[in-house]
């Protein structure tokens, strides 16, 4: 991170990121990981201290998510919980009752649940309006929810779910709804982790609901609001998913560095040559690019200016300039790319993930062109 983006938070907020930065990855297993993270009050950065979180805002959550990736190098960990924050607090935050809160939200802070938000499915991806999953409405004032859900992040782990269903034919607009829904819900199946390459630790999951009996009082937002819970989601996954994302570019650009100091060909460094000067140069340009756009938009959001089509421009950019950063990484190494120990291959495999997360690059291409009017 930059001295002058770090200087913002002052020096307490310098001195818990190097206490963050000694945790990190020092865990034997995740879930101790996340625990252990939840404790340092990672997950609660962004939230209000009057929903008992710290209160710092997001372009500080973003710092602490850049720090655990760089430090730790675990992509899945990082990713998980920034998925959780964007996707799932975050919806929580904005439109949940005071009892939701302390149901669900305070949970989630504090580590002692993980949470999932499911609204993809097999044949829908982006198009909200083929959402097949259901939710009617009984004599006894709960719902059963029928359907399924696929590539939910954390599912496979998660406490509770934010369930995106039909409740009403037409517009996308009026006709979903979003729901709070425990693991332990009757009618509610856990499906098995869904093998992926890329993204490592974190788990991908499926979900069916065969009359899940929901409360109405687990109703998020209210009826109708399914798909103003889902656009606050994206607005803020979109923009801080990849917040990680530097860090990791950040670990292996440093990496890279001190493999081409010490690695030598025809009796000099590999640092003297100007093709490898050339490549980490491009690739200290492509971070450097994404940590100051990504952190205009965080310094956007803290007061409170942040809007769809600055969403997606975070997300397409810092996701094209991964790519880059990647494309340059592996002809450093030469064959010894080709060895897990270099992570060159791994972070490629990141990198061409987060492409299609959170909306694939077309996708936000067209949210962004819209903001421009076209």
């Amino acid at each position: 991170m930059t001295e002058s983006t770090a200087s913002v938070r002052g020096a307490e907020f310098t001195d818990w990121l190097s206490s963050l930065r000694g945790w990190a990855g020092k865990s034997a297993d995740q879930a101790t990981a996340w625990s252990e993270g939840a404790a340092q009050g990672l997950l609660s950065l962004a939230v209000p201290e009057s929903a008992g979180g710290a209160g710092a805002g997001y372009e500080a959550a973003c710092l602490a998510l850049e720090a655990v990736a760089e430090e730790s190098g675990l992509s899945g960990l990082v990713f998980s919980m920034a998925a959780q924050m964007w996707a799932c607090q975050d919806p929580i935050l904005e439109f949940g009752s005071p009892a939701q809160h302390a149901r669900y939200l305070t949970p989630l802070l504090t580590g002692t649940a993980v949470g999932a938000f499911a609204a993809t499915e097999y044949d829908s991806g982006s198009d909200l309006l083929s959402l097949k999953t259901r939710a009617e409405q009984g004599g006894d004032g709960r719902w059963q929810l029928n359907g399924s859900k696929t590539f939910i992040t954390n599912g496979p782990i998660a406490d509770v779910f934010l369930i995106l269903a039909r409740t009403a034919e037409g517009s996308a607009l009026s006709g979903l709804t979003a729901f709070l829904v425990p693991r332990d819900t009757p009618g509610l199946q856990v499906g098995t982790v869904i093998g992926k390459t890329g993204l490592e630790g974190a788990e991908l999951g499926s979900l069916l609901l065969d009359n899940c009996a929901v409360e109405n009082a687990d109703l998020l937002g209210g009826v109708g609001s399914g798909f103003a819970v889902l656009m606050h989601a994206m607005r803020y996954e979109r923009a801080f998913i990849l917040a990680p994302v530097l860090g990791l570019m950040a670990r292996a650009l440093r990496q890279a560095l001190d493999h081409t100091r010490v690695r030598s060909q025809f009796g000099q460094p590999l640092s003297s040559y100007d093709t490898i000067r050339q490549r980490l140069v491009r690739m200290h340009l492509s971070l450097t690019s994404a940590r100051e756009l990504l952190y205009t938009t965080a310094r956007a959001a803290d007061v409170d200016s942040l809007d769809h089509a600055r969403s997606s421009l975070t997300k397409l950019h810092v996701s094209t300039e991964f790519n880059r950063f990647c494309q340059e990484l592996p002809d450093l190494y030469g064959g010894y790319a080709l060895l897990p120990e270099t992570g060159a291959l791994a972070l490629m495999a990141d990198a061409v993930a987060s492409r299609y997360y959170s909306g694939t690059s077309d996708m936000q291409m067209k949210i962004i062109a819209e903001g421009l009017g076209l």
